[in-house]
């Protein structure tokens, strides 16, 4: 074949088609106009905020409803808040569940943003250290509320065993708390179990009125003659009450049945005036001295040669050796040594080698008074110093004079929810039954019970603990356990 003949290529039948044209496309990192990457994110305690135009704004956020509960974040609306993340949580009604709509929830708490506000709210508390309990809040002024809190829910059979409850005083609350559904690793679940108004009765009855029950419909009646302003509020009526140590409510909610009565007493014992002082810490128990024995002399000697080792470097090296347990007493700044003369070590032993006293000085005129030290101004109290002396939390405010931790009895009124006692005529027992009134109409109400996290809902959302805790993003969270319900 000659050199200038052209070359022929001859295709390779082993090679497929489409391996005969290939490229390489870099990576998609390698394509980003900003560099470095985005990294994902850990699911954080905020989402997006929704504006009121339906767009989705990704450079504001909303905080979770922990951290606005715990203090962490302030907001200004509340209201607006809580509204829109239990709206959202709402679960479809279930028959025979009792529920109050969202829209009538508003207007109950709204309505009773004034001085004559008397909304109360009874929360499921499934806190992982105290374990489930019931608060009671009353509201007190148009910013706070009293609180109760109730170990197994308020009683709700009229011939149960243990009809009575212990209710302890907490911190005075801020009413917008009665607005909220959390839950946190910290504080454990907060559900709304009842809410509604209260009112408050007179604790002992009137000679004139043989039934107790209307007591209320007759203030109605009365009050309807004279201008709402002029007319007692509930709070105030509640104030005289707390003060008096006797409360008799009754709470119109809408789990609770109509006409529910509870009383709450104080006695002497528990009547406190003065707010509890700081916990004391419990300080570690010290080692007993060891007792020098003929057997622990070789010990003893040894302790004392290293102490005196150690002692000859330090600056006290020329003070006495005295128990290590002194410290004080090893200290060579504050407080200083105090300067005194060295006495003459020349010893005197004739009269006439004494040397002759010395003339007496002329008295210097007394030094002017210094001025008074001014007052150290009181240092500034921390948070929970404030929170501590005065029982309420951060914008609440304790008008009722509240003290923390101070114990009440509650009990139902069975008389004032509509039951009359019935004597047994074989047993001679009492029980209580539910009354009739002339018109064929019964008093009283079906018994109930609380039975705990694990049944109670809602009357909001219809939610339970647990699913409070999934929506709040709780995972792994183990509330404690062996709480059982008063059923007998």
């Amino acid at each position: 074949m000659s050199s200038s003949s052209p070359a022929t290529i001859v295709d390779n039948p082993f090679v497929k088609s489409e391996n005969k044209s290939w490229h390489i496309n870099p990576p998609s990192s390698l394509q980003r106009s900003v560099s470095p990457p985005s990294v994902p994110r850990r699911r954080s305690n905020h989402a997006t905020i929704t504006t009121t135009t339906g767009h989705s704004d990704h450079t504001s956020t909303k905080p979770s409803t922990a951290a606005v509960e715990a203090g962490q974040v302030s907001i200004d609306d509340h209201v607006t808040f809580f509204s829109t993340k239990l709206s959202a949580a709402r679960l479809p009604n279930v028959i025979n569940q009792p529920r109050i709509s969202h829209q009538a929830w508003l207007d109950l708490y709204q309505r009773n943003l004034t001085d004559r506000g008397h909304h109360f709210v009874v929360h499921q508390h499934d806190h992982p250290v105290a374990g489930t309990h019931y608060d009671l809040r009353l509201q007190c002024n148009a910013t706070s509320s009293i609180s109760f809190a109730i170990m197994y829910g308020l009683p709700g059979d009229p011939n149960s065993r243990r009809l009575n409850r212990n209710a302890t005083e907490t911190r005075v609350h801020n009413l917008w708390n009665h607005l909220i559904e959390t839950a946190s690793y910290d504080t454990g679940t907060m559900l709304l179990w009842d809410t509604g108004e209260y009112s408050v009765l007179p604790y002992y009855p009137s000679k004139t009125s043989s039934n107790e029950t209307d007591d209320s419909e007759s203030d109605l009646d009365a009050g309807s003659l004279i201008p709402s302003e002029n007319v007692e509020s509930e709070p105030q009526k509640l104030y005289r009450a707390f003060q008096a140590r006797k409360i008799k409510l009754r709470l119109h909610g809408t789990k609770l049945p109509p006409g529910y009565t509870i009383s709450l007493r104080l006695t002497r014992e528990n009547n406190r005036e003065e707010q509890p002082k700081a916990p004391s810490f419990r300080r570690r128990r010290r080692r007993p001295a060891q007792v020098k024995t003929s057997d622990s002399s070789a010990t003893s000697s040894d302790q004392e040669e290293s102490w005196e080792q150690k002692s000859s470097n330090d600056d006290t090296s020329a003070l006495p050796r005295l128990k290590r347990s002194v410290s004080s007493l090893h200290r060579a700044a504050s407080p200083p040594l105090s300067k005194r003369a060295k006495p003459s070590t020349a010893k005197l032993t004739k009269e006439e080698d004494a040397p002759a006293p010395a003339p007496a000085p002329a008295p210097a005129p007394a030094p002017a008074p210094a001025p008074a030290p001014a007052p150290a101004p009181a240092p500034a109290l921390s948070s929970d110093e404030q929170t501590r002396l005065e029982n309420a939390y951060p914008g609440a405010n304790n008008t009722f004079q509240s003290i923390h931790q101070r114990k009440w009895y509650l009990s139902m009124d069975r008389l004032a929810s509509g039951f009359c006692p019935v004597r047994s005529k074989q047993t001679g027992t009492v029980s209580w039954e539910r009354g009739q009134q002339e018109d064929g109409s019964m008093t009283g109400f079906e018994r109930f019970h609380v039975l705990g996290r694990d049944h109670e809902t809602s009357v909001l959302t219809g939610r339970m603990a647990a699913d409070v805790a999934k929506d709040e993003g709780l995972i792994g969270y183990k509330p404690r356990g062996g709480w059982r319900g008063v059923t007998e």
